[in-house]
């Protein structure tokens, strides 16, 4: 593996166990940042009110997709092959760019709704850090 796909791997898992652990902050009741991270229409409706169920899951998948890339690091890793880890970080790089491409409504680069706050967050910050995490865990699976 080379320096930079070792980097790549090391930032993207740990951008990726943030973000899981953020959700895991919300679930057992934290609320910074969370009225910012939820898609509305331009009246405040929100799009989906997640559940703690639904915030846990989305926390497991994070924290499940960090180890992808963590896991390309080392050698043999519960005798599970490198090449499970590298298609991972490839499926989980297009997921990230298709996020930031978005759903054409709510969320991502394209999305019509631009007026919200939630809107403004994604277009200055989570947008780009798809794109950014998808760039990141190319690289890694690319070693």
């Amino acid at each position: 593996m080379t320096v930079l796909a070792q980097i790549a791997s090391g930032f993207s898992g740990l951008i990726l166990l943030t973000l899981s652990l953020l959700h895991f902050y919300w679930v057992f009741g934290g609320s910074l940042g969370k009225t910012k991270t939820i898609p509305a229409d331009p009246q405040g409706k929100l799009a989906f009110v997640p559940g703690k169920a639904v915030t846990a899951l989305v926390g497991i998948l994070l924290f499940t997709a960090a180890l992808c890339p963590l896991c390309m690091r080392v050698e043999n890793v519960l005798s599970i092959p490198k090449n499970v880890f590298q298609y991972g970080c490839y499926f989980l790089s297009l997921i990230f760019f298709l996020r930031a491409v978005g759903d054409f409504k709510f969320v991502g680069f394209f999305k019509k709704i631009k007026t919200t706050i939630f809107a403004q967050y994604d277009t200055r910050f989570y947008s780009p850090l798809c794109v950014f995490l998808s760039f990141l865990l190319f690289l890694s699976a690319c070693s």
